[in-house]
């Protein structure tokens, strides 16, 4: 009995864990993380620009503290930390952060290099135009409210947002299993868009982004990635561009000067100015001399080389690699779609718009309806205010005279219990003569107003010509007025990446790459340095060690059948402590490095053999990859079988041995060279292990020598009787201890 109901404890417990764990994963999507397709605001947003509404904090009205406002905020909404919300707050009115502030902000707001700004009983804010812009029309009925946290208050579930937020502002957050990353862009290029949609719900999406250029961060910055590349991204949803700073070339008498107009959207200028001052202490660009910056309100940083043997362009290139001047960014257009039912969706930007004109139809719609009843109302009123001009002295004496004066105009003049009430509410001074001219005009008036708004909900071209012209009042908008005219220009650039990506072939420097046994990598700056010179943690020793050049690259091949490729301008360890191999490559936890093989401009050919005698022959050239992932090469069937030996081909013919004493020599010419795969049987060798393979021309001969004693050798001159043909086992040797003996200059 005791053991059943501990096991239904624990039962109960997993569920009630499974299921508030649930819980707070879908809360944290559709109320925290993502942002909604229709307004492009989170729920902390929202009730932040809702409380300041609230609060009477227009575009045009006074200041009022931020702490003001974040009470309201957490106090009626959000029942969160107010540092929080104040956090919240101030990322909403930076002009580094958002594309276009929903708030204005008074005081201390931080700045680009990462400054706090000041605590909320200091600063103030109000709303901007464009939070305005937002809520629009919000209390016409056109969107609905639900109660708060305590049933207390009430606040929107989501804004009719008549300018377009989520693409104009973007938005960025991390959700359980999810997250969202959506750049900002220029407000000008997404309603031309918005415009050919309505036009056109069927055009494609190269039609559609025909005038639209991707991201336009507020900080301003060059995109590298193309327009093939860009598209292709927003066609999906996801995918990643690079971004770089503005720079410009300063000349003076003996040099010139770097300077830095504008930094990559979200990096700190603080920091990356560090970073930069590190690479100059490390040596990682000895060709800097001197790092300053000058900035007041507008990014200024001065960098100036040692000397002028190397240009501007090339030592920028060589910054780019190694500052956070060049960033990736990601592109994960991750948000809350179908309406209140909030359903997390990576969509393309074509889905993302057909998402917003859906609900400024349903805005459209709603707001005409609201305005339709009210004007229906206004109109039934003045129907009921004109029967009192047509029986001025009949109406007065019932008024006068009447115990229910509104039940007997009801009855006399057939009225209704509405239009009864607005008759006993007028004033006196409205039954002037002047008052029934204006009624009677009013009415002609709203009767035709009510007209039009029949014919638009009646009819979808008018709808669609409503929304159009709409839109392209927003556009004068931002064309007209001064200040939102300098909002919608571009800042981001464009700039050819690959055009400008140069080679530093004028700043090479002579490298020493040392690898060691436990996988410790280091490079020394020259090739002077003497093995003995070279200092390791005890119990470790030296396993590659090669004198290179700093644009070098080198291959690294592992027992799991994978290339890796390290260039070495990337990796630049100079000066530095030695680093794991593994910050640079990502292997395995039971994965090895066999080899490391320098690059070959001839395109050499490589010979990969597995232990259990299979092997391939690849082009060098075709081994290597831009990612730590590396290249999978070689891959094996038996789990017992890993890549043993890699080496270039130098002769005709391939000699190799097993652990059974068994030499076979073939001609490899004809075997067909290949780029990955499982590979062939080279040597058939049963239980046996390969032991050691090189390549050579079969009038060489070959040498063994023991692993243990370097004097004990075994020489073959003649190997006519051990050649034969790929695949077989092969012709026994005399030796012991075979699997102690290597060939003698295996050409690796």
């Amino acid at each position: 009995m005791t053991v059943n109901k501990e096991i239904k404890i624990k039962s109960d417990f997993v569920d009630v864990l499974k299921e508030k764990y649930l819980s707070y994963a879908l809360s944290t999507i559709t109320d925290r993380a993502l942002p909604d397709v229709r307004d492009g605001l989170k729920p902390v947003h929202r009730r932040l620009l809702y409380a300041m509404s609230e609060l009477k904090l227009g575009s045009e009205n006074s200041f009022k503290k931020c702490a003001r406002v974040v009470g309201d905020v957490i106090g009626k909404y959000h029942p969160h930390g107010e540092q929080a919300v104040y956090d919240a707050l101030v990322k909403l009115a930076q002009d580094f952060s958002h594309r276009y502030p929903l708030i204005q902000g008074q005081g201390n707001f931080g700045n680009i290099d990462g400054d706090n700004p000041a605590a909320m009983r200091y600063t103030e804010s109000r709303l901007t135009y464009i939070s305005e812009l937002i809520m629009e029309k919000m209390n016409d009925k056109t969107i609905d409210f639900v109660g708060n946290y305590d049933e207390s208050e009430f606040e929107p579930k989501v804004f009719p947002s008549s300018f377009p937020n989520l693409l104009a502002n973007g938005s960025s957050g991390i959700a359980v299993g999810m997250a969202t990353n959506i750049p900002p862009h220029n407000i000008l290029e997404i309603l031309n868009m918005a415009l050919k949609l309505i036009e056109n719900r069927d055009i494609s999406d190269s039609q559609l982004m025909s005038d639209f250029f991707g991201p336009d961060f507020p900080t301003g910055g060059l995109i590298t990635s193309s327009r093939e590349e860009i598209n292709e991204i927003y066609s999906k949803g996801r995918g990643t561009i690079k971004l770089r700073c503005r720079w410009e070339e300063i000349k003076d008498k003996s040099s010139y000067s770097i300077k830095i107009t504008e930094i990559p959207f979200g990096i700190q200028k603080s920091k990356l100015i560090e970073k930069l001052a590190d690479c100059v202490i490390n040596k990682s660009i000895p060709e800097i001399s001197d790092i300053r910056d000058e900035s007041d309100e507008k990014v200024c940083i001065i960098i100036k080389p040692k000397n002028k043997d190397i240009t501007s362009k090339q030592l920028m290139s060589k910054i780019f690699q190694l500052s956070d001047l060049e960033i990736s960014l990601s592109i994960n257009m991750n948000v809350l779609q179908d309406g209140d039912n909030k359903v997390p969706k990576v969509l393309s930007i074509k889905n993302i718009l057909e998402q917003w004109l859906d609900h400024r139809h349903e805005m459209l719609i709603k707001s005409n309806q609201y305005y339709l009843e009210r004007a229906e109302n206004r109109i039934h009123n003045l129907e009921g205010y004109l029967v009192v001009y047509l029986n001025m002295d009949r109406v007065i004496a019932i008024i006068r005279n009447s115990d229910s004066p509104k039940d007997d105009l009801i009855t006399a003049f057939e009225l209704s219990e509405r239009q009864a009430d607005s008759i006993l509410d007028m004033k006196l001074r409205s039954l002037r003569k002047l008052e029934e001219l204006v009624i009677k005009k009013d009415l002609k008036n709203l009767m035709k107003e009510r007209n039009g708004i029949k014919l638009l909900l009646g009819s979808k071209i008018k709808q669609k010509n409503e929304m159009i012209n709409q839109i392209i009042h927003l556009q004068n908008r931002f064309h007209d007025n001064a200040y939102l005219k300098k909002m919608g220009t571009r800042l981001t650039g464009f700039e050819d990446g690959a055009a400008n990506e140069y080679k530093i072939d004028q700043i090479v420097s002579p490298v020493t790459l040392v690898l060691t046994d436990k996988g410790w990598l280091k490079t020394f700056s020259g090739h002077e340095i003497e093995n003995q010179e070279i200092k390791i943690k005890d119990g470790d020793s030296i396993k590659y060690l090669h004198r290179l050049y700093s644009n070098d690259r080198v291959l690294l091949f592992s027992n799991y059948g994978k290339a890796y490729s390290l260039y070495l301008d990337k990796v630049n360890l100079s000066l530095m402590d030695y680093q794991p191999i593994r910050r640079f490559i990502n292997l395995d936890s039971d994965e090895e490095i066999i080899e490391l093989i320098l690059d070959d401009s001839s395109n050499q050919e490589l010979v990969m053999i597995s232990v259990r005698g299979k092997g391939l022959i690849v082009e060098q050239t075709k081994m290597f990859s831009s990612t730590k992932n590396g290249k999978r090469v070689m891959r094996f069937t038996n789990t017992e079988d890993y890549l043993k030996l890699i080496f270039p081909i130098k002769g005709s013919h391939i000699a190799m041995f097993n652990s059974s004493g068994n030499l076979l020599v073939f001609n490899h010419m004809e075997l067909k060279r290949m780029t990955q795969g499982s590979g062939i049987i080279f040597q058939r060798v049963k239980t046996a292990e390969i032991v050691d393979a090189k390549t050579l021309s079969p009038d060489d001969g070959i040498t063994l020598i023991s692993v243990k004693n370097k004097r004990s050798k075994f020489q073959l001159k003649d190997l006519e009787n051990y050649i034969a043909d790929r695949g077989r086992v092969g012709k026994r040797i005399a030796i012991s201890n075979i699997h102690n003996f290597f060939f003698e200059k295996r050409s690796d």
